[in-house]
């Protein structure tokens, strides 16, 4: 009978003790999840699948000495982030602030694509999306972060370079511009984000 990967802690560790069954379920679990984070940061189809094949490339290679994690998607995400960061040259210019905006976060939501996905869209949904392209790069992020990708507030936090205190406030600041966008009570935007990951 074939193994059921339910448990990320103990699929992380057969794949750090060589099985090819779960270094494989690793990769077609989560590399949608690393193509989508890449795209936003890159933009570039290519250079995000080179990110992720190196990425993996180096993980089966340094499966024996990484450490152990209990949430696959957000060791993945954040290893891919660090690689795409350094590969950029940009890391040292990573401050609490966020990043310049050269380098800053895309999250580009559009309406063609939005129609592709969904077609039954109603007109909040799409106010949404007219919403988060006018919030700034780091208030995009946070939200993808937290919505989309479901990552707790200690992991964003580690992840974006600043603390949890902070990624609160970059958060309710995000929030709070999209509501005055959208001029909705905060409950029916919080219901709108948390139903984003699978409307969008």
């Amino acid at each position: 009978m074939e193994l059921p990967f339910t448990d990320d802690s103990v699929t992380w560790q057969l794949f750090k003790n060589g099985d090819k069954k779960a270094f494989s379920f690793i990769y077609t679990t989560y590399s949608p999840n690393l193509y989508e984070y890449g795209m936003r940061i890159l933009q570039d189809e290519e250079l995000t699948r080179d990110a992720i094949h190196d990425l993996f490339v180096k993980l089966w290679q340094n499966r024996k000495s990484i450490g152990t994690t209990n949430n696959i998607k957000y060791y993945l995400i954040t290893a891919l982030r660090n690689t795409i960061f350094t590969l950029k040259g940009i890391e040292n210019r990573m401050q609490l602030t966020g990043l310049n905006e050269a380098d800053a976060f895309h999250l580009d939501f559009t309406l063609e694509s939005a129609y592709i996905r969904k077609e039954d869209l109603n007109l909040l949904s799409i106010q949404l999306l007219d919403a988060l392209n006018q919030i700034s790069p780091r208030q995009k992020e946070i939200l993808y972060l937290r919505y989309f990708e479901e990552l707790d507030y200690n992991q964003i936090a580690e992840m974006m370079n600043i603390s949890v205190k902070g990624a609160y406030k970059l958060s309710a600041r995000a929030l709070e511009a999209l509501r005055e966008l959208m001029k909705l009570p905060l409950s029916l935007l919080l219901f709108l984000l948390l139903m984003g990951r699978e409307r969008f």
